[in-house]
């Protein structure tokens, strides 16, 4: 679903309780393990310029989406095993399926 919120912090905010804490844990990861990344609104999610294109995520109705540069993405995919994997896009339906650390390397590969 896109957001019409202006901000990260308003995006969060909106959204149920159980989706929030998740995207909270997302934001968190991607702010540690790209601490110098800038993060605003596209395409109605969060969005977070990175050395390597971008690091993004959304809630969706019955799951969440990660998304990062293709390339990275296919190198990660023995650590996606089991998930809904596109081209650039990662789907889980909770922090308990999401590979934490495979996302934080994608994003510390990102942001190099």
């Amino acid at each position: 679903m896109q957001s019409t919120a202006p901000t990260i912090s308003d995006y969060l905010a909106g959204l149920a309780p159980r989706e929030r804490s998740v995207a909270k844990a997302l934001d968190k990861l991607v702010r540690a393990a790209a601490p110098k990344a800038s993060g605003g609104m596209k395409y109605g999610m969060p969005t977070y310029a990175l050395a390597k294109g971008f690091i993004a995520f959304n809630a969706q109705r019955n799951y969440f989406s990660f998304y990062a540069d293709p390339q990275i993405v296919r190198r990660h995919r023995a650590g996606l095993k089991g998930l809904d994997v596109g081209k650039s896009c990662i789907r889980f339906r909770g922090l308990g399926d999401a590979p934490l650390a495979t996302l934080r390397a994608i994003v510390a590969e990102s942001a190099k």
